[in-house]
């Protein structure tokens, strides 16, 4: 595995100077359906597919970067997603491994952030961040 950085190291590089994307955070996890969960993808036979996105599952990648859940810091194509851990119970600095992991590899091959929506864990995320910041 390839270096890992503490979990000081990642969560340092959240900003919470950024209160209004905090705020749109909350309330982008608070009205994520489950429709937003189960993305559609384009195409059929003989087609690339892609998925498409709902505007809530736009709005929280993209708030993970405001925010600095996304992080050059964490190796993610050597360390992939943190394991020890359920959706619903991670760190906030393993979310910021899991933010960091989805969305860097969606790039490299579309359907990661669409798995993290089904299957539970871009809530998780979102829900793990939040409470690190309500904490303070």
């Amino acid at each position: 595995m390839a270096n890992n950085p503490s979990d000081i190291q990642l969560i340092n590089e959240l900003d919470r100077t950024k209160t209004d994307a905090w705020k749109e955070l909350r309330l982008v996890e608070k009205e994520m359906t489950d429709e937003d969960r189960h993305v559609k993808w384009t195409g059929g036979e003989n087609t690339f597919s892609y998925p498409i996105y709902s505007k809530r599952v736009n709005q929280a990648t993209s708030l993970l970067s405001t925010i600095g859940a996304i992080t050059p810091l964490y190796p993610w194509m050597a360390n992939g997603l943190p394991d020890d851990s359920p959706a619903e119970e991670l760190s906030a600095a393993d979310a910021i491994r899991a933010a960091t992991y989805i969305v860097r590899s969606e790039r490299f091959g579309d359907g990661a952030i669409a798995k993290a929506a089904e299957i539970g864990l871009l809530d998780g995320i979102l829900r793990s961040l939040i409470h690190w910041y309500d904490e303070g």
